[in-house]
């Protein structure tokens, strides 16, 4: 009998119910015994709140989490939002609410926004969640603006909104940091892979030269796709690439070599851009471009601006891969 009571208990303990966030003070009517929470069977994601260990620690999981810990009304925003919308978010070990009112809430790991305006909440994995034009107003206020037109390019690629839908919300941006919006918005472009593309793009805009093309499609005589170049100015032929860390597989290396060699042939030149060169030597990168330029013809400003070292200062904006 006994025997059969801890198996009936386990059962319970091993549910579907325990393989979501639960409050630890909800343990005994979940069936999980106080050894149990102290085993490798179980893993605290934040103060008060477990979760079995086969559950994989991901952005959904996190915000359920810190839902069960926030008070009435709470909505999933900011960086966490734009991670549940897909979008490119720096890496950040907080997982962020809003409120409409006033609380007070210190737990480590959550950090809760209070805001006087209404908040646009939608449902995204059954959560509560501020929809994707008001995440990009709530981040202008704490992100940079190579990060926010990060976040910007990734969601426009992900059709979350176009750039003149978002170009109209941040003119319409009553709250915090409207200009800090306004400026992002209008920098962000259809077709950008990845934030070091953005951020490449921005270095021109930055230091006020010609902004390159984005997405570059070259087809053949049939109107086929036939290759797709990240950045360029397709008049003078001349292609700017970002090499990352997916460029360096055996496979991948050699569909550039083939497709360099290919356009090549027809008169374009590359510009190969690594993250040591836009993050670790972006001055240096900066003046191979103005001569690159310069070799093909395209028309330059006396001298480059210096606002791109305001945003290219900090180490920081490298991404993770």
């Amino acid at each position: 009998m006994r025997a059969d009571a801890d198996r009936k208990t386990h059962l319970m303990a091993d549910s579907l119910e325990t393989h979501h966030p639960f409050l630890i003070r909800d343990a005994p009517a979940l069936g999980i015994r106080p050894s149990d929470l102290r085993s490798p069977r179980y893993r605290r994601i934040f103060r008060g709140v477990g979760v079995h260990s086969e559950v994989p620690d991901t952005v959904v999981v996190r915000s359920r989490a810190a839902l069960l810990l926030a008070p009435r009304g709470a909505v999933v925003s900011h960086w966490s939002a734009g991670r549940l919308w897909g979008g490119t978010t720096p890496d950040d070990p907080e997982l962020h609410l809003a409120l409409e009112r006033d609380h007070q809430m210190r737990i480590p790991g959550i950090r809760l926004h209070r805001h006087r305006h209404q908040l646009h909440a939608v449902k995204r994995h059954g959560l509560p969640v501020t929809a994707p034009l008001q995440t990009f107003g709530h981040l202008a206020r704490i992100a940079t603006t190579v990060q926010l037109v990060a976040l910007g390019d990734s969601l426009v690629r992900k059709n979350r909104f176009s750039p003149p839908e978002l170009v109209a919300f941040a003119d319409a941006w009553e709250h915090q940091c409207r200009r800090e919006a306004q400026l992002a918005a209008r920098l962000v472009r259809e077709g950008v892979d990845s934030a070091p593309e953005t951020a490449l793009r921005l270095l021109f805009t930055f230091a006020g030269l010609p902004e390159p093309e984005v997405d570059i499609h070259l087809t053949d005589a049939d109107g086929r796709l036939r290759y797709r170049l990240d950045l360029g100015f397709r008049e003078t032929r001349l292609a700017i690439e970002y090499d990352g860390r997916w460029h360096h597989t055996d496979e991948q290396r050699q569909l550039d070599e083939v497709r360099r060699h290919d356009l090549g042939l027809e008169g374009w030149t590359f510009l190969i851009v690594t993250a040591d060169d836009l993050y670790g030597d972006t001055a240096g990168l900066l003046r191979r471009i103005i001569e690159t330029l310069a070799d093909h013809g395209i028309a330059l400003p006396r001298a480059p601006l210096d606002d791109w070292r305001r945003h290219f200062r900090c180490p920081t904006h490298a991404p993770a891969a």
